[in-house]
């Protein structure tokens, strides 16, 4: 196994690769890093290259030096791609991770596409329209009448993610999230397995349904014990389906080697 930084002008990006043959890229969610995925490698590296990335701000990898984009983190796994040679990789995303797959899949060539509760569909109702659009009042009105207030509002307001992070990961979680990706599902021509807890309160199984609907040659496989993480909730399962698809499916009747 080798174990690597990649400089970059943002910071050095960590990386681990072990195995031999075709390369399977994790991308893992926001807040995780490789290690998260590291009881799936073993099933998989006699088949395969596993390259594993602690995307900027995780793991590893450093604190990014300013806010990044979703394209900027798809640019460093593309710069990390070229420095290795790797062509064409099977992309496996979760959650965030999910959102950076897609973004690049719709943009340059994969032989693969996995997506484990990927994030990527923005949440559109009335309900939490209106509820942001309150706290953006409220946060305006306390910015002019009391600055304690307001801060103490900003300090409070945000989910357990944005409330645990630095202030340069605050900002890039903002950027991130504004984007939706359902212009980028619909560019992606190869086929992509949606692997999905149906109990996921962070993103749930309707997005699924949706991407599904979006994407021009997908298989929706649900977990029906799962929330956020059926790749730990339901691991043996889990471990089977990826084997399925990577070694008897469409993929792997084109990568393994007999």
């Amino acid at each position: 196994m080798v174990n690597k930084y990649l400089e970059l002008k943002v910071g050095r990006l960590f990386y681990t690769f072990s195995g031999q043959g075709k390369t399977i890229v994790f991308l893992h969610g926001w807040g995780q890093n490789f290690s998260t995925f590291s009881r799936l490698i073993p099933h998989l590296e006699n088949n395969f290259s596993i390259l594993g990335i602690d995307l900027f701000g995780f793991g590893m990898s450093d604190e990014p030096l300013f806010p990044l984009s979703l394209d900027d983190y798809v640019e460093s796994v593309k710069l990390l791609f070229q420095e290795l040679k790797i062509e064409n990789p099977i992309l496996i995303g979760h959650s965030f991770g999910g959102r950076i797959a897609i973004r690049y899949a719709a943009r340059n060539p994969l032989s693969g596409l996995i997506l484990i509760s990927s994030a990527g569909i923005r949440k559109r109702s009335l309900k939490r329209f209106l509820k942001v659009r309150a706290y953006k009042i409220k946060r305006l009105i306390l910015r002019i009448i009391s600055k304690e207030k307001y801060n103490d509002l900003v300090k409070k307001s945000g989910s357990a993610d944005f409330l645990n992070a630095s202030v340069v990961m605050k900002r890039t979680m903002s950027k991130v999230i504004g984007q939706h990706l359902q212009k980028d599902l619909k560019k992606i021509k190869l086929k992509t397995f949606l692997l999905w807890g149906i109990y996921d309160q962070e993103t749930p199984y309707k997005d699924a349904e949706l991407m599904a609907k979006l994407l021009s040659d997908s298989e929706l496989i649900p977990f029906y014990k799962s929330t956020h993480f059926c790749y730990l909730e339901e691991e043996q399962r889990f471990i089977k389906i990826m084997k399925k698809i990577l070694l008897e499916d469409k993929y792997g009747k084109v990568f393994v080697r007999n």
